[in-house]
Formats: structure tokens, C-alpha cells, sequence
């Protein structure tokens, strides 16, 4: 495995937000050779390289289910395509400079279906925003897709005559500018599955909660035994098992696609629900529409005056569907509405009862690739800690100061103390407290210093001042959210 981008002392190590992969540094500046074990949990898992100076920034490294191939450069033109024959397959593949194309050739029987996917943004985390075209060897287009699963495409093809069948690969920037033309560079990397035996998509339910053993459904195009279910073991839902991301992933043997689950504290419901039954919040509901123009609804018991919180995902989780949210009584009188991406009402009821939440497409659209999520939570205070960063850097004996954003929800009243939780020996930060009002409320430093070179992880928790039988409160830091910062002291 070759890293991109400046290693300047090498060999460096390599440290993963959980067990599952070995990584040793080969003579070669920047190349590992990776042994991923058979129990690895599938997904991405978040890597950072280090050295006794510091950390590179945290990097998404994939373990899969499908035979992988990186792509043969160059493969910009059809007779140069890089040519495909397994069933099943994911091609690495990078869009090395601007104006880039990728090809990739497979051979298809007439009325053969051929999904090809594209994963980049969502599972990568780049800055692509890549399309996908399927051309025949006369390089008449016939398919393309630039955006089924947030700004990934997926195309599902199926050969209208046996030959050879060209998927194409080129992008744009994550967000727009000026430049008008193909991007590309180093970090233009993507993942590209072509499957002819079948594809997922989706799951139903499309979370799970956290500690209880689950069966899933799968979703997608030419899934053996369809309607079979999928057992999760709960000890797929540990910490371990899950990361930072609080997700499974989940993929069907030989089969094309893996879904990404997130693990909640909260029970999961599968509509249509039991004729007659409704639940308390907070809940999670999870459906799919399959039919056109659905309208599904999501009964539910409210308490007069308690403010609730009602959000619904379909594109800004990934999914097809452009959802619209609306709040019905028991008589079916609307009582709001939404219609942004990802739907949030927030929403008093005027009386004790049972209320329903309808979910619908605005397109009126349906498919297995249309499954959405709806969580309903009682406005209850709460707190989230966090950090911009995950990692910093400084010198033995001078403070390195870390800025703690403190998100209080819906009245939070407590004070709490930031403090280091078991530091190594030599690295030490005072307590500090942020009380229930004032600036300090929002935003604390805590400043930390090392006696002497240090390179490694620090955890920080908040803890309820006076509460001392309280769990205390991860700090979440960076954009993936980890729970611990790397700390880089070097001499000076």
C-alpha cells in the first residue's frame, strides 16, 4: 500500500482507530504491506501515520468483501481500457491530473445487467464529485449518473446485445469553482465495483440499535434469496467492532455493494408498522419505498406541550430518495409540514395521543436504492463536547491549547469540568470548567503540557461538576469524530 503526500521521517508507524489490520513500514518511503485479518470488520477504518515528531491527519483505509485490481494506466482511451472479467470485482483506481478519464472494458450478454458504483466522497472522503458512463464499442452513450448515493454515482445497465461495453470514470471538484473542465490529482482516488451477480443497496431496517442481536433485509438488483434475512450478532455492535463512525457495515458474499449501518441508542422500527400500533419517542423509523407515490406512515404517542424534534433522511444519508415530512392527527388533519433534504420539524402537540409522520418522495420515485430514516426525539436536555482538530503539536514545557466547543441542547444547565483522562507520566492539564452560562458555556481552552518529546493519543471527557457517579462525556474530535487527539511534542 503506497501513501500519497510528504512522509519526511520514515520508516513511520501506522495507528488505527480499531483492531483488525497490520500495517509494517517496507524499505520504501511511503509503502506498507497491509494484512487485513478474516474477522476485520468490513468498511472503512480510520489510519493516521506517526513518527516520534507527530501524525499525519486521519485517512479512510477499506476493507471489502470482492476480489480488488488497481486500474493499468493509461486507460483514457477504449483500446487502452482496462479490461474486466470477474463477475464481481472492485477496481482501485485514482484520477491522476486534471482532465482524467478512466476506462474500464466488460463483456455483457445480451440482457445482462451490470451495476457499476462508484465510491469516493461517502466512503473515501474526498473531494470528488465523480460521474459514471456506460458506451458501447461505438462509443455511443448509453447510461450515465453523476449523483445516486450523495455525490457517488451508480449506473444499473443491462445490455440491450452481447459485446463489449465500456464504464467510464472522470469527475469535478467536491465544490464548484471557476475552472471549467475535468479535475483531478493524488487525491481524486476512488473505489469502483462492477458486479454482474447482483447488487446491495440497502437494508431494511437501515440502523440498528445498540446491544440486541437483529435480523436485516437486504435491498438491491438480483439478490439471491431476496427476502432472506441477515442475523446480526450483537457483538458485531461493540465499540470495537463499530469505531467512531457508531456504524456496522454489512455485504452479501460474491455479491456487489455493502451497506454502512449506524448503531443508536434508541429501538428501531421497520415500517409498515402492526396494524394499530404506535410508539413512544424517541425512536428511529426505517422504510423504503417501493411503489409510486408512497405515502408511509409513522404512528407515534405525544404528550401535550412536550417539544419534539422530528428529522428525516434520504440524500443526506446517501440514499435516492428527496423526502418530504409532514405531522398528521388522528383524523388526518396536516398539522405541519417539511420539504428540505434533510427534513427537520420541530413541533409541539397540542394534545395527549397518537400522531402519525408521513414520509413521501418528491418525485414520487421508488426503488430498492429509496430507503430513508426517521428519527422522533423529545426536545430533553443534553450536550455534545467537541474539538475542530485531531491532532496538535508543540514544544516540551510550553502549553498547547486545545479550543472545546461545548454544544448545550435544549436548556442543558449543568457545569462541567474538561479534563485529561489518564495522561501518560510528564503530561498534565489543569481542570477546566465551563459553567452554565456566559462564554464559557460554549467554548473553553484547555491547555496542555508535556515535559519532555512525546508523540501519541490523549482522551478528554467532560465530566457534570457534583455529579461524581455521572458517566462522563467523550470529546469528539475532528471530522470523523474519534474520541482521542494526537498530541506531538518534539524538541525544539
Amino acid at each position: 500500500m503506497k501513501v500519497s503526500g510528504s512522509l519526511p521521517v520514515w520508516p513511520a508507524a501506522a495507528w488505527t482507530e480499531r483492531p483488525g489490520t497490520l500495517w509494517e513500514p517496507q524499505p520504501d518511503s511511503g509503502t506498507f504491506a497491509v494484512t487485513v485479518a478474516p474477522d476485520a470488520a468490513l468498511g472503512a477504518h480510520l489510519v493516521r501515520f506517526t513518527t516520534p515528531e507527530g501524525a499525519t491527519a486521519l485517512r479512510r483505509f477499506v476493507v471489502g468483501h470482492l476480489p480488488e485490481i488497481e486500474e493499468t494506466e493509461p486507460n483514457d482511451k477504449p483500446a487502452a481500457a482496462t479490461a474486466v472479467g470477474e463477475p464481481a470485482i472492485v477496481v482501485n483506481g485514482v484520477l491522476g491530473k486534471g482532465g482524467d478519464v478512466d476506462l474500464y472494458r466488460v463483456a455483457l450478454a445480451a440482457g445482462e445487467t451490470l451495476v457499476a458504483q462508484a465510491d469516493a466522497n461517502r466512503l473515501l472522503g474526498t473531494a470528488a464529485d465523480l460521474t459514471l458512463d456506460v458506451a458501447d464499442a461505438r462509443h455511443s452513450l448509453l447510461a450515465r449518473n453523476l449523483d445516486a448515493a450523495g455525490l457517488d454515482p451508480r449506473v444499473v445497465f443491462t445490455a440491450p446485445a452481447a459485446g463489449e461495453y465500456f464504464v467510464r470514470v472522470y469527475g469535478f471538484p467536491e465544490t464548484a469553482d471557476a475552472t471549467i473542465g475535468l479535475a483531478g490529482g493524488e487525491g481524486f482516488v476512488y473505489r469502483l465495483t462492477l458486479s454482474k451477480r447482483g447488487f446491495l443497496v440497502a437494508t431494511l431496517p437501515s440502523a440498528i440499535s445498540q446491544g440486541a442481536e437483529a435480523q436485516i433485509a437486504p435491498l438491491g438488483w438480483k439478490l439471491p434469496a431476496e427476502n432472506a434475512p441477515l442475523p446480526v450478532p450483537a457483538a458485531f455492535l461493540s465499540t470495537t467492532a463499530t469505531g467512531a463512525r457508531r456504524s456496522i457495515t454489512v455485504a452479501l458474499d460474491g455479491i456487489g455493494g455493502a451497506v454502512s449501518l449506524p448503531v443508536v441508542e434508541m429501538p428501531v422500527v421497520v415500517v409498515p408498522q402492526a396494524e394499530g400500533g404506535s410508539v413512544p419517542p424517541p425512536v428511529m423509523f426505517s422504510g423504503s419505498l417501493a411503489a409510486p407515490k408512497q405515502r408511509l406512515a409513522h404512528r407515534f404517542t405525544a404528550t401535550k406541550d412536550v417539544a419534539y424534534t422530528l428529522l428525516v433522511e434520504g440524500i443526506a444519508i446517501g440514499t435516492a430518495v428527496d423526502p418530504l415530512l409532514s405531522i398528521e392527527d388522528g383524523e388526518g388533519k396536516r398539522l405541519a409540514i417539511t420539504d428540505e433534504p434533510a427534513g427537520t420539524l420541530s413541533w409541539k402537540a397540542p394534545a395527549d395521543g397518537v400522531y402519525t409522520a408521513i414520509v413521501r418522495d418528491r418525485r414520487g420515485s421508488f426503488g430498492p436504492a429509496h430507503g430513508y430514516r426517521l428519527t422522533i426525539r423529545p426536545d430533553l436536555p443534553g450536550v455534545k463536547v467537541s474539538c475542530d482538530v485531531d491532532r496538535a503539536s508543540g514544544e516540551p514545557g510550553k502549553p498547547v491549547e486545545l479550543a472545546i466547543a461545548i454544544g448545550r441542547e435544549h436548556g442543558f444547565k449543568d457545569s462541567l469540568d474538561i479534563v485529561l483522562v489518564d495522561p501518560p507520566p510528564g503530561i498534565t492539564a489543569a481542570a477546566v470548567q465551563s459553567p452554565p452560562e456566559g462564554d464559557a458555556a460554549k467554548k473553553v481552552m484547555l491547555l496542555i503540557t508535556a515535559t519532555e518529546p512525546f508523540s501519541g493519543p490523549l482522551r478528554v471527557a467532560a465530566r457534570i461538576a457534583g455529579a461524581a457517579d455521572a458517566a462522563p462525556l467523550p470529546v469528539r474530535f475532528g471530522p470523523e469524530g474519534v474520541d482521542s487527539i494526537w498530541l506531538g511534542i518534539k524538541a525544539p
